[in-house]
């Protein structure tokens, strides 16, 4: 594994780990809501899309 795919990676993780608790809690508490998602991911969607991080299926298809 290279140093970009590193970097993905540990991005990636940055925005999932924590979202699988937060998703955890609140389905627990009947609060989870689909503009709490919405808001949640928006950053992340528009930061790949601008090009700032790379797209985490760059690790799929890199992986020769």
């Amino acid at each position: 594994m290279d140093e970009e795919q590193q970097r993905t990676l540990a991005v990636w993780s940055i925005f999932v780990v924590p979202f699988v608790f937060l998703f955890g809690f609140l389905l627990l508490y009947d609060s989870l809501t689909l503009e709490i998602i919405a808001i949640y991911w928006f950053p992340a969607i528009v930061l790949t899309m601008i090009g700032v991080i790379d797209p985490p299926w760059t690790l799929v298809s890199d992986g020769e």
